[in-house]
């Protein structure tokens, strides 16, 4: 199925995002009922960055599910499958629902996601700022510090996080058999100076590493304030998180025990918009015959 879709970025994180949320319209009430984007196989095909749009996930905002949010937000990995919470994917979600008004306001506004609702932010300097629950499941393993931030995430302290060889590590731990079949996204992470740290993800479904991650900045950045001594510890914090596609900030209050007010923040902007043609992965096969010895 043929369908118009926007191209969005944060810190190099980039996504397809479809827009259904006009469901008074006829043509996004056929794409609707349609259900095109369960089609895993034609997702990842949009994903494709030799032959599709490229991407590192999918982002289709649906109707809201309850009055007070503008949509809902379904992500999907570049492998065309469900995915969890995308803090990235979610700021780039907020940014077209300003550019559309689809907040009501030029300052903020609320939408739904998987984990439940989130409230977001537009800066005076165009960051978006987005309101993260409390975490999940903390397992300290040997492996690394599991945390879940809305996408599960290990987060494994290293040094010389410039040269450390994330793709073979990282693909190691993300199918590691404590997280099971999901498996899980890996964050190597580096302290750099006082609320200051450098991260590189190696996220499952992208099965890569991406330029940045949201989630996975909220996950290292707890486990830092976590390991402060009591004398560090301020009840209001900001921390700058620094990735390959450029720079986050992740802040709240934390008392030494629990985590409130927390938020993630950064910049988020479209790139182009198109229309795609809804082609069949199979048109890329490449017939081989064989013939009988």
């Amino acid at each position: 199925m043929t369908f118009e879709f926007y191209k969005y970025q944060a810190c190099g994180n980039d996504f397809v995002l479809v827009d259904l949320t006009r469901s008074e319209q006829p043509t996004v009430l056929e794409r609707l009922e349609s259900g095109f984007w369960k089609a895993h196989d034609a997702m990842s095909l949009v994903c494709d960055r030799r032959f599709g749009v490229g991407a590192d996930g999918v982002l289709i905002l649906l109707p809201p599910k309850t009055a007070t949010g503008a949509f809902y937000l379904h992500y999907l990995n570049a492998d065309g499958a469900e995915g969890s919470l995308c803090g990235n994917g979610a700021r780039c979600a907020a940014a077209y629902g300003f550019s559309k008004g689809y907040f009501g306001n030029e300052k903020s506004g609320t939408f739904e996601a998987s984990d439940g609702p989130h409230h977001v932010w537009r800066t005076d300097d165009l960051e978006y700022r987005l309101s993260m629950h409390e975490p999940g499941a903390w397992n300290v393993l040997e492996i690394g510090v599991f945390i879940d931030t809305g996408s599960p995430h290990l987060v494994v302290q290293v040094r010389d996080l410039v040269n450390y060889p994330v793709l073979r590590e990282g693909k190691v731990l993300r199918e590691h058999a404590l997280f099971g079949v999901g498996g899980t996204n890996v964050n190597f992470m580096e302290i750099l100076d006082t609320n200051r740290l450098r991260v590189r993800t190696y996220e499952r479904g992208v099965e890569n590493e991406t330029l940045s991650c949201g989630t996975g900045a909220v996950a290292c950045v707890l486990l830092y304030m976590q390991q402060k001594d009591n004398a560090e510890l301020q009840e209001n914090f900001e921390v700058l998180v620094q990735f390959r596609g450029g720079l986050m900030k992740v802040g709240g209050r934390y008392n030494g025990s629990t985590f409130e007010d927390l938020y993630l923040a950064g910049p988020a902007n479209g790139t182009f918009k198109g229309l795609w043609p809804g082609i069949a992965r199979s048109s890329y096969s490449w017939a081989v015959e064989t013939k009988a010895v």
